[in-house]
């Protein structure tokens, strides 16, 4: 009965959660490469193009989901923060606070103070601005929260968290490391009421990383950590 009366709490405060887990439909295909690395895709609000980004957020582009067709937007250093703002989402103040305090957010917000010393990072607003999903840091992982820091659950591991429309799944990189470069790095959905995961892409073609949804929730973009180029890949 007690386990009964959690589950029906969590299906008050996050949803019914009747939507489909996300799964992959076909193999992924390059949507974008250069000879430099491009990193940190960002859908277009109607979903027909993507923001990218290179290392240490240097230039941005802009590149047509339909032929491919790139332009740089900016050659200077540090414009690809821009889409670090863009990805939180942020026309939450808490999610402001959390970008601009991630060593202080959470001794300053009495809802977070159970991270305290802990740096709390990589924050992002559901597409419906009810819940925040973010990062804390000593090895504490992914929480998920209301959007006034209320309610606050970890979700386990998984790191860039991207929301799927329906704010009801999650699409999370799971990485791992020989302690200098990344040697693995799957795509994970987690239900946000449930915790349940999926994998979404695991294969030794790919170490894929920072994962993007489409605003229809169709498509998956993410960077490939060996040849430095952007992937779409087809979900349902």
């Amino acid at each position: 009965m007690k386990q009964q009366i959690v589950t029906l709490s969590l299906l008050l405060l996050f949803g019914t959660g009747l939507y489909a887990q996300p799964k992959a439909v076909g193999e992924p295909r390059v949507i974008a490469k250069m000879n430099e690395p491009l990193r940190r895709p960002v859908w277009s609000a109607d979903g027909s193009k993507l923001f990218l980004t290179s290392l240490k957020n240097k230039g941005l582009w802009e590149v047509s989901v339909h032929n491919a067709q790139r332009r740089q937007v900016s050659a200077e250093a540090g414009a690809g923060n821009l889409l670090k703002t863009l990805a939180a989402n942020s026309a939450n103040v808490l999610v402001r606070q959390m970008t601009d305090d991630p060593a202080g957010v959470a001794e300053k917000v009495e809802a977070l103070q159970s991270l305290s010393g802990s740096m709390v990072f990589n924050p992002v607003l559901s597409p419906a601005g009810d819940k925040i999903v973010f990062q804390a840091s000593n090895g504490k992982g992914l929480y998920v929260c209301r959007a006034d820091g209320s309610a606050l659950r970890n979700l386990g591991p998984g790191e860039r968290a991207a929301w799927m429309p329906d704010g009801k799944y999650l699409v999370v990189m799971m990485i791992e490391d020989d302690g200098h470069v990344i040697t693995k790095g799957e795509l994970v959905s987690i239900d946000v009421v449930s915790g349940a995961r999926d994998v979404l892409l695991s294969s030794d073609k790919y170490i894929a990383l920072s994962p993007a949804i489409s605003p229809d929730g169709k498509k998956i973009a993410f960077e490939e950590y060996t040849d430095g180029a952007i992937y779409i890949m087809d979900i349902q």
